[in-house]
């Protein structure tokens, strides 16, 4: 099965990163299952990546295969979204 990185990026303090790392969390046995792994990072603290991934707000969910970015949600979004945009990663060329 293609592994999946989904990289949260976050800061303290902002409430809709809070709620999406809540429903992430509820749905973590089952992203696992489908061969997805969350790394949660705090922009405050991983400057570099604002550059690197060029980011305007936050949250961010990065989807990425093989260290490749294959599909991305910005701000805050239903699980439904969290889903099809890894449905995108794993199937997407």
């Amino acid at each position: 099965m293609t592994q999946i990185k989904i990289r949260k990026l976050s800061k303290p303090n902002c409430r809709p990163c809070q709620v999406l790392g809540y429903a992430l969390a509820e749905e973590m046995a089952e992203l696992e299952a489908l061969g997805a792994t969350v790394i949660e990072h705090d922009i405050t603290q991983e400057t570099e990546l604002v550059e690197k991934y060029k980011i305007t707000s936050v949250p961010v969910l990065i989807f990425e295969r093989n260290d490749i970015e294959m599909a991305r949600i910005n701000g805050i979004c239903n699980i439904t979204e969290v889903y099809d945009a890894l449905k995108q990663a794993r199937e997407g060329r």
